[in-house]
């Protein structure tokens, strides 16, 4: 992935998070814990929005292929956790149904990012 993609999908992730931020705090009337549901979602969201740049920094060291593996777990991770977190806060609990693993699944996905990042910063040549 080149890394302008990698750039303005970080970009795109952050202007996302920062609006669904200022929505969740002044449009939506959240029930039970709803609130803290968004917020969370929220939080991992812009995080791993800027966690797309260490990736940038990760292909500058001639490590391209896992600062692209990294940005695809962290958008999956911000689609599958942030995504089922927000569903849950709008929608309530037990909205997912069947669904419920996607949550965690999300979650492995930030994980593997982070992994992909030590790796890559471990292989590469730098200074």
């Amino acid at each position: 992935m080149k890394t302008k993609y990698i750039l303005a999908l970080a970009g795109l992730n952050g202007i996302t998070a920062t609006a669904l931020a200022a929505i969740g705090s002044h449009a939506i009337k959240f029930e039970g814990k709803g609130q803290s549901l968004f917020d969370q979602a929220t939080n991992f969201h812009f995080w791993h929005a800027l966690a797309m740049i260490g990736a940038i920094l990760l292909s500058q060291w001639e490590q391209k292929k896992t600062a692209s593996a990294a940005t695809i777990c962290f958008m999956l991770g911000i689609l599958f956790f942030s995504g089922s977190l927000y569903w849950r806060a709008v929608m309530g609990p037990g909205s997912l149904g069947s669904f419920h693993w996607i949550t965690p699944i999300g979650g492995l996905s930030f994980m593997a990012g982070w992994l992909l990042l030590i790796i890559g910063a471990l292989k590469a040549k730098t200074e």
